[in-house]
């Protein structure tokens, strides 16, 4: 994935998690979407609870990530339920919230309740077989804006300053860096004759230029300039897309800073750290 093309889909992804906001704004603020086992109160404790719950769960899959992806059919395995999870919640998440705030007809929210059981074979293909990290990206971004409806703000500001450190713990110092390094040593050092280039951990990660980028970060960042854009919308459209954009930016400085900075010198690095600092301030405004 080239880099522009990084940025439109952030973008893109962060606009379809603000637009219910923006056309029909009391009914967006409705709670429609399932938060268990999250709690969905707006509270202080609340958020407490959800972020503790939402990093134990992180963890959890960390190490059992870890563990078997020496069995590598297995992992595939595990990878390619974890897919149809993340596939089928995205587009009945999409189709409930656009249907609730009239940006669907009633054939459309129908035709896209199903969609999913016929898409997600062929993305779980295009990520497992095919190697296609724009798959990877895509669904990534687009399950930010999904946790972002879900959770209520604090839990979604409180998840986003926690991650971050999660995530450089992990890479340095836990299991993040392990996983890491254990996939690039089993990696060839040469893609198959003709084939596609692997990313270091398959079907976990896509290439944005020469980095690989994980899930995770694709989910934060894109939670980031949602929630920054719903935000935003009370004052408007145009406000609301300013601010989008600003927070991109921000993002991206965090980005490049984390390639030049961190990545050249060790060879890997969290991806979270850098960007969150820099557009936390427009998230607490």
């Amino acid at each position: 994935m080239r880099t522009h093309a990084f940025m439109a889909l952030l973008f893109a992804a962060g606009l379809l998690g603000a637009l219910p906001y923006l056309y029909a704004p009391s009914q967006a603020s409705e709670q429609i979407l399932p938060a268990a086992p999250y709690s969905p109160s707006n509270t202080a404790s609340a958020a407490a609870y959800n972020t503790t719950l939402f990093i134990s769960l992180a963890v959890a899959a960390t190490v059992f990530i870890y563990l078997v992806m020496r069995y590598r059919k297995f992992f595939k395995a595990f990878i390619a339920a974890i897919w149809l999870l993340v596939i089928v919640g995205v587009f009945w998440a999409y189709d409930l919230k656009y249907y609730s705030c009239g940006l669907l007809p009633d054939w459309a929210a129908e035709a896209l309740f199903y969609a999913p059981f016929a898409v997600a074979p062929a993305v779980i293909y295009a990520i497992l077989k095919a190697r296609l990290d724009q798959a990877v990206a895509v669904f990534s971004a687009l399950a930010g804006t999904m946790v972002v409806w879900i959770l209520p703000p604090l839990t979604v500001l409180a998840l986003l300053a926690a991650l971050p450190v999660y995530d450089l713990v992990m890479v340095y110092w836990g299991l993040l860096g392990r996983i890491v390094r254990k996939a690039k040593e089993s990696a060839p050092l040469q893609p198959p004759a003709g084939g596609p280039r692997e990313p270091p951990l398959m079907g976990l990660m896509a290439r944005v230029g020469e980095v690989s980028v994980g899930t995770g970060d694709f989910f934060a960042y894109t939670a980031a300039i949602t929630f920054i854009g719903i935000k935003f919308s009370q004052y408007g459209l145009i406000p609301s897309l300013a601010a989008m954009a600003l927070g991109l930016v921000l993002i991206y400085a965090g980005f490049l800073l984390t390639v030049r900075l961190l990545l050249r010198r060790f060879g890997y690095a969290p991806a979270l750290p850098i960007p969150m600092a820099l557009v936390m301030p427009l998230l607490l405004l």
